[in-house]
């Protein structure tokens, strides 16, 4: 027998401060959507208590909340009970958010640059510690090496970053890196040294060196596909495949040099000069509040903004003592107190997620942490958010010093720098104030279980999903949908898919346009923006496929759809095509992933493709066991 969604429409109507409060409703394939009038009558616990919903997510001044399968049928019972779902909502589209933007930019220009600093920081670690122990001389030239291969990432940060300002920006990656090559060539670099004036066509160049900079090669890159743009449109056809680059540099060269480079260095001058002047009229006391804020920092997303000045600290002055060492405090302090909610809970399902989401703190993601316990039941959220200010206090009395971006319990090894083995030593000090103040505290504070109404509504759901379980009779294979290349599904930036709510499954970065069916079945429901589909396996098994991310806004253009709901495919029909450049020239993250929705019918799903191997469509790509 179907279920009736018209009561937890109901709730859900409620929870969302009433149909008043909503400007418009509208869903993809996993979420509902929600635009409201005011975001303070929005209670997100009650919501949470829903059994269809599994969690809530706020996107600029959208609210998604998450409901896998159950998507269109809470959608259909939203509609019935009048919503509006026709708006166009064009103020909230022109505007978007423009400090989320600007966030966005930054996160995704640095953050894939982690790897490479904290790898270089490592050898710099390894460094200190054989000159420490009398391993290798400081004027051999082992040591040399040693150090120059420990600065390169550093030292040539504006290329690392220009490759990936030019994905954000959608700039010809090669010209991206020749503006960084501008900032860094050696005879720009002996004309600052030197004691002469430096001009082009007459306009003065300010003498700045480039060499660890963050903010000018950002800015540069941002403003050369506004010059992409305007070339495009002057250059005449025949000629573009030799004046469009040409152009490209020779205008954004001087622009470079002469105002951009300049106004980054002076930004991250005022940057660095406000962090300066909150430590000399704060002292210790400054770690200890960004410690404490940072789980509501974490919240509106704008943690990511913090990062390039953490990054400027370390790749100019050698170490951060503020924003990655208050970060460490927070997210130590999150696992503390999810572990401790994890052995005082009651509810069995809560101590499972509490220490997983624990173990998941440690480690440095605490979204699963504080989204889904410690927010959830409040007074842990508090205990944490105390602890950090604790840790961060400690912290910034023993001027624990940061020589790695780190924000884990890794940064353990990063501790380890020109302050000497002291600073190891201070830093496990705060890291343990952190953890066993919050874990403490938590205990002390206490908290209540989820409510009876949310376990006896996750207990139907569990009931409903047992009586649809079906028996293991043998591996099930799933064949890749698209051709491109794998990543990894905690890879996907957005937290219904990289933190599994909706399923478990694959990522894969399309290279052509197409999605085929990856098994014998039905299509379940293609959406009537063609963005995503729903498959279902002759065997039972449930499969999301998802183009790009927010795709939805696109209403279809750019896709083509050559199958209808309810059609029977074989493995290897063409299902769906789409335009790739014209969905990331729309500003548009391109990464589909590949989904098993009702996972928890089956023990678990294994990718047959490690991350960054290319896959073409009808390779088997998973297996459902």
């Amino acid at each position: 027998m179907k279920k009736d969604y018209a009561q937890d429409a109901k709730k859900l109507v409620e929870a969302m401060g009433g149909r008043s409060n909503i400007k418009q409703v509208f869903h993809c394939m996993t979420r509902l959507r929600f635009y409201v009038k005011s975001k303070n009558k929005i209670n997100e616990e009650k919501i949470n208590e829903l059994a269809e919903v599994s969690g809530v997510n706020w996107h600029n001044d959208q609210l998604q909340v998450i409901t896998g399968n159950y998507v269109n049928d809470m959608y259909q019972a939203l509609v019935e009970l009048g919503l509006p779902t026709d708006e166009e909502m064009e103020d909230n589209k022109k505007f978007n958010g423009i400090a989320s933007r600007i966030v966005d930019s930054i996160t995704g220009s640095m953050t894939p640059m982690i790897p490479a600093l904290t790898a270089a920081g490592m050898i710099k670690v390894i460094l200190t510690l054989l000159t420490t122990f009398n391993v290798v001389s400081s004027t051999s030239s082992t040591y040399q090496v040693i150090n120059f291969v420990g600065d390169v990432a550093f030292y040539f940060m504006p290329f690392l970053i220009a490759a990936n300002a030019a994905k954000v920006f959608h700039v010809n990656q090669a010209l991206s890196l020749i503006i960084a090559g501008v900032f860094l060539h050696p005879t720009f670099v002996e004309m600052i040294a030197s004691d002469n004036a430096i001009s082009f066509l007459g306009l003065p160049v300010t003498k700045t060196s480039y060499a660890y900079s963050v903010i000018p090669v950002i800015l540069m890159v941002w403003i050369m596909s506004y010059v992409e743009k305007m070339v495009d449109k002057v250059t005449p056809r025949i000629f573009k495949l030799i004046l469009n680059p040409t152009l490209v540099i020779i205008i954004s060269a001087p622009i470079a040099l002469i105002i951009v480079g300049p106004l980054g260095g002076i930004i991250g001058n005022v940057l660095a000069a406000i962090i300066s002047f909150l430590s000399a009229k704060l002292g210790f006391v400054i770690v200890g509040i960004l410690g404490a804020t940072f789980p509501f920092i974490v919240m509106t997303g704008m943690h990511h903004a913090l990062t390039p000045i953490g990054l400027n600290a370390i790749a100019s002055g050698g170490s951060d003592k503020l924003i990655f060492v208050s970060q460490i405090c927070s997210n130590l302090a999150q696992a503390g107190a999810s572990l401790a909610v994890a052995i005082k809970s009651k509810d069995k399902d809560m101590k499972q997620l509490a220490s997983a989401s624990g173990v998941s703190a440690i480690m440095g993601i605490t979204e699963p942490a504080l989204y889904g316990v410690t927010l959830k039941l409040k007074r842990p959220v508090v205990a944490a958010s105390i602890a950090a200010g604790i840790g961060g206090i400690v912290g910034g009395i023993l001027q624990v010093a940061l020589f790695i971006p780190q924000n884990s319990i890794m940064a353990i090894p990063a501790f380890i720098g020109s302050a000497g083995m002291i600073n190891l030593l201070y830093g496990v000090i705060m890291i343990g104030v952190s953890f066993v103040a919050a874990f403490i505290l938590t205990i002390v504070i206490g908290f209540e279980d989820m409510p009876s109404e949310k376990k006896s509504s996750e207990n139907k759901s569990s009931d409903i999903k047992k009586e649809e379980a079906k028996p293991l009779v043998e591996k099930i294979e799933i064949v890749s949908p698209l051709t491109g290349k794998i990543e990894r599904l905690s890879n996907v930036p957005d937290k219904a898919f990289s933190e599994k709510l909706i399923g478990d499954g694959i990522a894969i970065i399309p290279t052509e346009g197409k999605v085929y069916a990856p098994a014998d079945g039905i299509v379940s429901c293609i959406m009537e923006t063609k963005h995503g589909i729903m498959f279902t396996t002759d065997q039972g098994v449930e499969i999301l496929i998802h183009v790009g991310l927010d795709t939805v806004k696109l209403n279809g253009q750019h896709f083509k759809a050559h199958v209808e709901n309810g059609a029977n495919v074989k493995a290897g029909d063409l299902l769906l095509e789409f335009d790739i450049n014209a969905i990331k020239e729309a500003g548009y993250n391109i990464i589909t992933p590949v989904v098993v929705t009702n996972i928890s019918n089956y023990i678990k799903s294994v990718p047959m493709l490690n991350a960054e191997e290319n896959v073409k469509n009808g390779e088997t790509l998973l297996i459902v066991v």
